[in-house]
């Protein structure tokens, strides 16, 4: 999802193991590349952006998100997320400038772009794989650069960002102060384009009210007046102390405000312009007769919110549908535009269940480095193979997972130092006793005896009831239990332990986060479902 197709670039390698570049098809008559040879192409970039990537758009665009992104960055030690953003920045920001301009000038902007995070001078060079880096110095040293020259390395900072980043953000502390004071200043409101955060918004409300004055709709004329008057009783009462009334003057000015809320539902109830549930009737009723207090102001905020919900029921989606909704979300002030931002970033959360799936990735992780998973978990079996290789302790891993097949009546794996082709050609005429026979053999010639390339280091004693068993013809699934034992108990108290010490688990913990965040995070196996 949110990916890119590449009909041009390929990150692999050539027959010298160097990274393969992209070799330019179209040539002047000179024979030098034409300028664009070596952008991504309209292939290249044809992507399906989704819900995801409209909120990466929005962690970009917002200042306040943006520089808590930042400082999250800073402070989880995420420095290619850093990189990357700049280089987003920095190449949106160069193709505005160069907008309009000759291909001299756009020259000069694309190479200081280059310089700052492509050459091999810079001094953090942005972390892509080598075939783009050198597809891109390619195309400089060339001169067949463009605007559109870094497209392709863009699109890996952004996709990124995007699987891997985003998502550990918005689980994080410093989202979750973002989210605090969204809710102190929308109150319950679980969306910013919500009936309650448009009434508690003075200039959305204002919009609001101009709304339902050119629709003349007077029953939500007169539902919005009863919502500002039962608001502005509320905020009196906070004003006064919160409750704590010292005075008379308080008092009546309180008992006041309370009784002309209740003459405006009573007129409007008998006007049938409102309908008060039984509830709300007999609080109005009995509870504003009475001096306010802390139940007084329990029931205004419930008369609000009833009638919040009539209004959201009957005219926000025409509302939201308006040009003046749309005027004033263009002037609208920045709290009310950062909440929006937060809120939907929130959303996107919790329908992706992002906590949920931390602690489900924490619990694979766990089951994945679990030695009894060794030969079931691919990534960490391919992982400890690559440290085994260089420790030149790989026999003792081929040697375990040889007796495994034996034991589970798999196949024989091809190995280098077997004439594999002659050993599966004769297993397939055999019964399931030589089949066994053949099998127990052939890990016997390669790991038991003395001075074999790919011999294991075992007791002496297990070595010798071994070669009994083999000279007097005693093969089975069991023959190798003992050392198969012995290998496994040095390769989890030894070898494993010093893998998860080495750099190379660390490469294995950023390809297994990689491949949990493309199959969960972003993607969306783990959805919410609607109750």
């Amino acid at each position: 999802m949110g990916g890119f197709v590449s009909r041009t670039l390929e990150p692999t390698v050539d027959e010298n193991g160097k990274p393969r570049v992209h070799v330019p098809t179209g040539r002047t008559l000179s024979g030098r590349p034409r300028v664009g040879s070596f952008s991504a192409g309209p292939n290249t970039m044809t992507k399906l952006r989704t819900r995801s990537d409209f909120c990466l758009v929005k962690i970009f665009e917002e200042k306040v998100v943006l520089k808590a992104f930042q400082l999250w960055c800073k402070d989880e030690g995420c420095t290619e997320a850093s990189a990357f953003l700049a280089f987003i920045t920095t190449v949106n920001s160069m193709k505005e400038a160069v907008a309009g301009l000759g291909l001299k000038a756009k020259r000069v902007e694309t190479m200081k772009v280059f310089k700052e995070f492509i050459s091999a001078e810079c001094s953090s060079r942005l972390a892509v794989d080598s075939a783009t880096i050198e597809t891109i110095t390619q195309a400089f040293e060339n001169r067949a650069s463009d605007e559109f020259i870094f497209d392709l390395a863009y699109e890996k900072c952004y996709q990124r960002l995007k699987f891997e980043f985003m998502p550990r953000f918005l689980i994080s502390s410093s989202f979750m102060k973002l989210e605090e004071s969204t809710r102190e200043r929308r109150g319950s409101s679980t969306k910013v384009v919500d009936m309650n955060a448009i009434l508690n918004e003075p200039k959305a409300l204002k919009t609001f009210q101009q709304f339902l004055n050119s629709k003349k709709n007077s029953k939500m004329i007169d539902h919005t007046n009863l919502w500002i008057s039962t608001k502005e009783f509320t905020e009196l009462y906070k004003e006064k102390k919160a409750g704590h009334i010292q005075t008379s003057d308080c008092l009546k000015e309180l008992q006041d405000a309370i009784k002309a809320v209740q003459a405006q539902a009573w007129t409007l109830q008998q006007n049938d312009s409102v309908r008060l549930p039984k509830g709300l009737e007999s609080g109005v009723s009995n509870q504003f007769n009475a001096a306010p207090d802390g139940n007084t102001l329990m029931l205004c905020f419930n008369l609000m919110n009833f009638l919040a919900d009539v209004l959201h029921t009957q005219v926000q989606r025409a509302f939201l549908k308006s040009s003046m909704f749309e005027e004033f979300q263009r002037q609208a002030p920045e709290d009310f535009v950062l909440d929006t931002v937060v809120m939907h970033l929130s959303t996107f959360k919790d329908d992706r269940q992002l906590k949920e799936t931390k602690d489900e990735y924490l619990g694979e992780f766990n089951k994945a480095l679990d030695f009894n998973n060794i030969f079931k978990e691919s990534l960490l079996s391919a992982y400890y193979r690559r440290y085994l290789r260089l420790t030149f302790c790989e026999e003792n891993y081929y040697f375990v997972q040889e007796v495994y097949d034996l034991k589970n009546d798999q196949p024989l794996r091809r190995r280098q130092w077997m004439d594999y082709d002659k050993i599966a050609e004769a297993g397939t005429a055999l019964n399931t006793s030589e089949q066994v026979k053949l099998k127990c053999m052939s890990i016997f010639e390669h790991y038991i005896i003395d001075g074999r390339k790919y011999e294991v280091n075992i007791p002496d004693k297990v070595k010798k009831e071994i070669k009994v068993m083999v000279e007097k013809g005693q093969f089975d699934a069991n023959m190798f239990q003992k050392s198969e034992k012995e290998i496994l108990r040095l390769l989890q108290q030894d070898t494993f332990a010093r893998f998860r010490k080495h750099y190379i688990f660390e490469h294995f913990k950023k390809a297994f986060f990689v491949k949990f965040s493309h199959r969960h995070f972003v993607v969306g196996e783990k959805i919410k479902v609607a109750q």
